[in-house]
């Protein structure tokens, strides 16, 4: 194959590929005048021929009749001498024979002129020939001077033939000349074309490896963000970690929200610099004021939904020192628990739909980088820790646990006294049916919409998880009514009251951990305080010892 660079050297002859383009159409034309005018000379040719050729089979008629003529004018003259000759022999005779027959001369001379008087009015065949080949002669004349003219125009015509001739062939070699030119244009234009094809195949080639080098930087530049934000979440958690080794599992899962909320508007904002870039792109390419206006507007709604997510997650700092601070103040009261205290129940209106889900990134680590950490730093203390508070945690649990299910879901007493009414089976039957009925709503309504690639896989296992959940919830009922109606009493009396029903709760906890809830509810509890404080009108945690909503217990439940 041909280098590009030699193919490249004729590009100077494309100029000239018009030129002979029209020279070779101008000839073309001149060819087809040339045959046209060949024909119609031809055409006269043939006519010429055949007048000439009638001309000559005349001439030949009138030459044979003129050669009739001729020797019948020849016999005529013989016939004529012939006769004069008799004559003068007659006439001899007669005048030997006159003095015999006793006539005189004069009387001769009378008959002889008697008879040349009296033959007078008979036609004169000799004079008629004579007249007929003078006529004949003038007529050959006339027929000589015509054939004449008529050779003198057939050698002009056969000039003009040959001229005509002489003017093809030059055409004819024009026009191989110009074939030749043609055909070595031809293997120009043919290098060439191959030329710019070999040129477009590679400008193909380098385009598609430059976006793909543009692609490849783009999600490098993504996977180097992302890095970036673990690099921040780990290095917050492990300095959170190293100042506080025993750290609750309610602090770690508040580290791993703010974690998540971070990650998201590390997304958010990756996002707004993408639809700036496109939007920049846009202006560069149609810049015109009524798309720069929107632009701007759209622009300055990006960067106050930016400034909003920037207040968001410094909220969301603040929310997670107050939660490391009330962690501290739950440890410090766990150890000197007080006696609950009564609240009246006050209705909060139901959470809000969640915001819309971001969009899903490109690529997402395989490993979180604080369960990395807790493996490589944090987990042998931690678990020391766990071993030595276990029956605290256990009854702190069990307590928690029957607390949240007294407050949150209104439960039917079993066992009364004498004095009191029975309730009929149907009101109660129906307000069990209401709450099973409100917690199916609730159970409904999704905690937050899960990423668009998975949202089909994880609505299943969310039903699955609710179906357990309720059928967990419902199992509970159940013991809390077959267990015993007891007055309030206080700390130690509730913990001593609490005891016999601590191997169901245990077993309940391990079912609600083969589903997927955890053991502890209570820092659930606080992340969803957490959350509803960031997210646009939601109501404000409630205070330490008040009661909770059954709503809201059961929303948590169905958050889980």
């Amino acid at each position: 194959m041909e280098r590009p660079e030699d193919d490249f050297a004729p590009f100077g002859v494309i100029w000239e590929l018009e030129s002979d383009s029209n020279s070779e159409e101008d000839g073309d034309e001149q060819e087809t005048d040339l045959s046209q005018e060949m024909a119609e000379t031809k055409e006269k040719i043939a006519e010429i021929e055949q007048a000439s050729q009638a001309l000559l089979a005349e001439l030949s008629s009138m030459e044979a009749e003129y050669e009739i003529e001729k020797s019948c004018r020849e016999q005529a003259e013989a016939f004529a001498i012939q006769v004069s000759r008799e004559n003068q022999k007659l006439k001899r005779i007669s005048l030997a024979l006159l003095p015999r027959l006793g006539l005189h001369q004069e009387d001769f001379a009378v008959l002889s002129s008697g008879e040349q008087t009296l033959p007078g009015p008979a036609p004169d065949p000799m004079g008629r020939c004579l007249q007929q080949v003078k006529d004949l002669q003038l007529r050959v004349s006339w027929l000589l001077e015509e054939k004449k003219e008529l050779s003198a125009q057939v050698k002009d015509l056969q000039a003009h033939v040959e001229k005509l001739q002489h003017q093809l062939q030059e055409e004819r070699v024009e026009k191989q000349s110009l074939k030749t030119l043609k055909e070595h244009s031809q293997k120009m234009l043919t290098r060439v074309k191959r030329a710019s094809r070999l040129v477009t195949e590679e400008y193909g080639r380098m385009s598609l490896q430059l976006d793909l080098e543009e692609k490849l930087r783009q999600q490098a530049e993504i996977f180097a963000q992302q890095m970036l934000v673990k690099q921040k979440e780990a290095h917050r958690q492990s300095l959170i970690l190293m100042q506080n080794v025993g750290a609750e599992a309610q602090l770690l899962l508040a580290l791993q929200e703010v974690a998540e909320m971070s990650k998201e508007l590390e997304e958010a904002k990756m996002e707004h610099q993408a639809k700036v870039k496109e939007l920049e792109a846009q202006l560069v390419e149609r810049p015109l004021p009524e798309e720069l206006a929107r632009v701007q507007a759209t622009l300055a709604a990006a960067e106050a939904g930016k400034a909003h997510l920037e207040e968001g997650l410094l909220r969301a700092e603040e929310k997670c020192a107050t939660l490391e601070h009330k962690v501290k103040v739950l440890e410090e009261g766990a150890k000197a628990p007080d006696t609950p205290e009564e609240h009246p129940v006050i209705p909060v209106p139901p959470p809000p739909p969640p915001p819309p889900p971001l969009p899903p990134p490109t690529w997402s680590a395989k490993t979180d980088p604080l369960m990395a950490l807790r493996e490589r730093k944090g987990a042998q203390p931690v678990k020391r820790g766990e071993d030595l508070c276990s029956d605290d945690a256990t009854a702190r649990a069990v307590e928690e646990m029957m607390a949240r299910i007294k407050s949150g879901v209104a439960l039917r007493p079993v066992r009364r006294g004498p004095e009191s009414s029975p309730q009929p089976p149907s009101a109660a039957a129906n307000k069990r049916r209401s709450v099973a009925m409100e917690l199916q709503d609730l159970l409904s309504t999704p905690r937050r919409p899960s990423r668009r690639s998975s949202r089909h896989k994880g609505s299943q296992k969310k039903l699955l998880v609710d179906n357990q959940l309720e059928k967990l919830l419902q199992r509970r009922r159940r013991i809390v009514d077959q267990s015993p109606v007891l007055p309030e009493p206080s700390a130690p009396a509730a913990n001593g009251g609490l005891q016999p029903p601590i191997p169901a709760a245990r077993e309940e906890d391990q079912a609600a951990s083969a589903v997927g809830v955890p053991r502890n509810p209570q820092p659930k509890q606080t992340n969803f305080s957490g959350n509803a404080k960031d997210l646009p009108g939601e109501p404000e945690e409630p205070p330490a010892g008040a009661p909770v909503h059954p709503r809201l217990k059961i929303a948590e439940v169905a958050w889980l």
